[in-house]
């Protein structure tokens, strides 16, 4: 996280709703400040997608404004919020618009007048920090939901947003997969100083969060770290949500061996059963 806490994104009272007489989002406000890590969770129907539509710029604010970097958008500089965010979907084959993984990375940049030289480097790039350098030629068809999805990811690092949303981004994945976009998050946010902000149902991927938004019914009723949002689980369960398993586990040892500490750590949780087992 930055140093200077620049606020990369403020919703300020925001109201949004489909239809005249149904509201999805009821006064929400929240800042996330550039350089953070941020899971936004709830159950189907809180909101959680709606957020990521009206910080893309797909959908309008009934009322309040929204600022990214302190510019509050509005129709006359839709652009500027267009240059600043980017957006991965949950269903690759949605996002992907050309014959090959290189064409659909080029297409961002040919719209922006990129010039061909300029793209051919920044395609080679991209494709090598996302690790897709063998796929550039291949055909759509024949990638897998891992690695289109990989190439989603390369289209949107291409044009260079600061700020990148993940909206249910390895829900459709395999474990490997969804284990090869997480850590690419965390890589955005610690190697490139990008805001990443994830819409996810994935408790395990929310332990890796700086923080974390927690959405009921249209409303923001909770904002913290990972370990202040999952302390009351009961609470989780009343809003249909449940605690990473590795947290469930230690709790479960922790009430058979008192001195077995409860945490969300994957690592810590086998450091600590190695240890017992050495005993």
């Amino acid at each position: 996280m930055s140093d200077k806490h620049v606020k990369a994104v403020s919703f300020n009272n925001i109201t949004f709703g489909y239809t005249p007489n149904v509201v999805t989002l009821d006064d929400i406000s929240f800042t996330i400040d550039e350089g953070e890590y941020i899971c936004v969770i709830g159950h189907n129907g809180s909101g959680k997608s709606t957020i990521s539509k009206l910080m893309t710029g797909l959908l309008a604010p009934r009322s309040g404004t929204i600022q990214l970097f302190g510019e509050t958008i509005h129709k006359t500089n839709i652009k500027y919020l267009r240059d600043c965010v980017g957006i991965i979907f949950q269903n690759p084959d949605n996002q992907f618009i050309g014959l090959t993984a290189e064409d659909d990375i080029a297409f961002g940049l040919e719209n922006r007048r990129v010039k061909p030289n300029d793209i051919k480097m920044i395609i080679h790039k991209i494709a090598k920090l996302v690790n897709i350098e063998d796929l550039l030629t291949n055909d759509a068809a024949n990638l897998s939901g891992g690695q289109k999805q990989r190439v989603a990811i390369a289209s949107v690092l291409a044009t260079n947003p600061k700020i990148i949303i993940f909206d249910e981004s390895t829900s459709m994945l395999d474990p490997r997969s969804k284990m090869q976009i997480k850590s690419l998050m965390l890589f955005l946010k610690e190697k490139f100083n990008k805001t990443v902000i994830s819409i996810t149902h994935d408790m395990e991927e929310v332990v890796n969060a700086d923080r974390v938004l927690v959405l009921k019914a249209g409303k923001l009723i909770e904002s913290g770290t990972p370990s202040e949002i999952f302390e009351d689980r009961e609470r989780l369960k009343n809003i249909q949500l449940d605690v990473p398993l590795t947290l469930q586990a230690s709790k479960i040892f922790d009430k058979k061996n008192h001195q077995f500490e409860p945490t969300l750590s994957r690592t810590d949780f086998i450091e600590q059963i190695l240890k017992r087992g050495k005993r």
